[in-house]
């Protein structure tokens, strides 16, 4: 298992020097989050930046009565609510831990926009980094389309600590099914 300075420079396709590193840990704020607890929360101001140490996040949105699983962050993954930090206002994603703990490092906004103006390399490694979420995000668009077996599959393949880490029912929230249906595709694919 690499250490997490590794796991952090291999974030993205940018490496940042170790000194900038060390800088940016040396801003942050080791917290420890109980299983079930959220790190952001939907419909409040939070304009930290939050980076994952350990732990399995599942960021998540509330449409009517329904959480709505939009995808999970492990460790290495860089967290903030784009609505606070960016525009002061409520975040609409919420960031909670799973069934286990978590080990999060908090910054808080000024202090990181402070490292950015200080650091050109800094300021290149976070957009190197928004871009990798940005493009994240669209290739989870093209693997998670298909049949639900196949999203399902997919998550399996791509992805296998969410299936370890996630409760049954947020992963069938992440999929657009229902736990009973995830349930019958489970035991599908184990009788294949």
């Amino acid at each position: 298992m690499p250490d997490f300075r590794s796991i952090l420079k291999e974030e993205g396709n940018f490496s940042p020097a170790g000194e900038i590193l060390d800088k940016l840990l040396s801003a942050a704020e080791e917290i420890y989050i109980k299983p079930r607890t959220p790190i952001i929360e939907s419909g409040r101001i939070n304009s930290n930046v939050y980076i994952v140490k350990e732990g399995i996040i599942r960021l998540l949105h509330f449409e009517q009565d329904k959480e709505i699983t939009f995808g999970f962050a492990s460790p290495g993954t860089f967290l903030l609510s784009p609505h606070s930090y960016y525009m002061n206002i409520p975040a609409f994603l919420q960031a909670e831990t799973c069934k286990t703990p978590a080990t999060v490092l908090r910054i808080s906004k000024s202090r990181f926009d402070s490292l950015l103006a200080e650091s050109h390399e800094l300021a290149l490694w976070m957009l190197n980094l928004a871009i990798g979420q940005l493009f994240s995000c669209e290739r989870k668009l093209y693997l998670i389309n298909g049949t639900a077996k196949e999203r399902y599959s997919s998550v399996l393949k791509n992805r296998p600590e969410i299936i370890r880490a996630v409760p049954a029912k947020v992963i069938a929230s992440y999929l657009g099914v229902t736990p009973q249906y995830l349930c019958r595709l489970k035991e599908e694919l184990l009788n294949e």
